[in-house]
């Protein structure tokens, strides 16, 4: 199997298993008490066995106890769930959520809330759980709809609400297409949902790391180019003056000079100048592999993302302007700061192979170049042969990104490591084909690195230069 079919069917298998209405206690439920029941008939089964005789009767009695139950909740769950599904077709009930801010959050745990208004029956030993479901196959984690909202000044509720977190692990928009309500039973054998349309979007932004400075200088020949909104003040009033002469303005006579030493002096009117140096940084998003978009993929991403706004956050300290040209379309913001606005495009961007670091880059631009393993071996030596020695160029390393399953700290063993969406895929990652192609690629980025200076391939940013 490839590493393509591989990671797309880890993503679509996580995708279907969260929304199936059977859930797997029942479908694992059912084999073991059968098996408990005819391994007990063949052991105890005689007619002349007394504690066969007891045993069988104790069974029944368990047996007929526990269906009852089961029977009551479903059928509780079913006349919920068609209730609500009635109410809802007829706009009797409405549902409202709402996650993080309501624009942004970082990447991690979100809270989010959700809002049924109207008369929700909840089953009976059952719960009403909710999920949002994403574009792209993604689900938030489910929340209890446990909480009633009570009318003002009346004893009776006007809906239900639950409110907890969902972890939103991948950086980048998160779509919402539907709200997902689910009836479940007691046991949680079943789960029917009842899909309701919903828009509303969301971005998560890169996880911030340590706070770095990385040393990196504009390059001269942008210098007195670029308009900036607000000018740099440079010399002026209090500073410099300059003899009186004709056509100056006397109401910028220094009369205390004057009174001092007979000389008449003006001050220099302030000027402001509207130019400054940038420094350019150019982060690639470029890659020469098959990929498309599975679990592989979009981890690799989360990874790279996180460079990027780490590199991107350390040049800031600079004093300078930092400019981050993108080699795709994304949306621009037009609520949001410059600074906030270039986050929103690391996070929205993408892997692409339309545009490569060769034609992205402009090298008599370029403060800083970022890219990443799955770039070309072909295209790393077209860029360095064009870049400046005195521009960094850093090349991410992506095939570590997903641990190994056999990865282990001292600490782990006497404390328990906290679980990560990505852990799922370490077992998958080590046999993957995508990994070998990507140590292969690396292997051949490291050997021409080396040639020239100022260049690194490397998965742990951890550099001040």
């Amino acid at each position: 199997m490839s590493s393509v079919s591989l990671s797309s069917l880890i993503k679509a298998s996580t995708y279907w298993s969260k929304l199936a209405g059977i859930r797997w206690q029942l479908i694992l439920s059912l084999p073991v008490l059968w098996g408990i029941g005819f391994w007990l008939s063949n052991e105890y089964g005689q007619d002349d066995s007394n504690l066969w005789l007891v045993m069988k009767l104790f069974l029944q009695f368990v047996k007929w106890t526990l269906v009852g139950l089961v029977v009551i909740s479903l059928f509780s769950a079913i006349l919920s769930w068609a209730y609500f599904y009635n109410s809802f077709k007829n706009k009797v009930i409405s549902v409202q959520a709402k996650f993080g801010d309501g624009q942004k959050a970082e990447a991690g745990w979100v809270p989010l809330s959700v809002m049924v208004s109207g008369n929700a029956i909840r089953p009976l030993l059952g719960t009403i759980q909710a999920r949002l479901l994403f574009s792209e196959k993604r689900l938030s984690d489910k929340i209890i709809l446990d909480s009633n909202v009570p009318t003002p000044r009346h004893w009776w509720r006007q809906g239900i609400k639950g409110t907890s977190q969902t972890f939103l692990h991948d950086r980048g928009i998160y779509d919402v297409e539907k709200i997902i309500i689910s009836f479940c039973d007691m046991l949680g054998l079943v789960s029917l949902p009842c899909s309701v349309p919903y828009a509303q979007q969301l971005f998560t932004l890169p996880l911030p790391e340590a706070n770095q400075k990385i040393k990196a200088n504009p390059n001269s020949t942008e210098e007195q180019k670029h308009r900036i909104e607000i000018p740099k003040r440079v010399e002026g009033e209090h500073i410099n003056y300059k003899e009186f002469e004709a056509g100056d303005n006397i109401q910028r006579i220094v009369w205390k000079i004057y009174a001092k030493s007979g000389q008449l002096v003006v001050r220099i009117p302030e000027t402001k100048d509207p130019y400054a140096s940038h420094l350019y940084f150019y982060a690639s998003f470029f890659h020469g592999f098959n990929l498309q978009g599975g679990a592989f993929e979009l981890e690799l991403l989360n990874v790279y993302k996180d460079k990027v706004r780490n590199l991107f956050e350390a040049l800031l300290h600079n004093g300078y302007e930092v400019k981050m040209p993108q080699d795709q379309e994304v949306p621009r913001l037009q609520v949001l700061s410059e600074k906030k606005n270039e986050l929103f495009q690391i996070t929205a961007a993408v892997w692409q192979n339309q545009q490569n670091p060769t034609a992205f880059i402009n090298y008599s631009k370029a403060a800083f170049v970022c890219a990443s393993s799955l770039t070309p071996i072909n295209e790393i030596e077209t860029v360095l042969k064009n870049l400046p020695l005195s521009v960094p160029l850093v090349v991410v390393k992506l095939s570590d990104a997903i641990p190994s399953p056999f990865q282990l700290s001292a600490k782990d063993i006497f404390f328990r490591p906290d679980k990560k969406p990505s852990d799922k895929l370490r077992q998958p990652w080590l046999l993957s084909s995508l990994r070998r192609e990507l140590q292969k690629n690396e292997v051949e980025i490291t050997k021409v690195l080396k040639q020239r200076g100022n260049s690194w391939l490397t998965n742990i940013i951890e550099f001040e230069r």
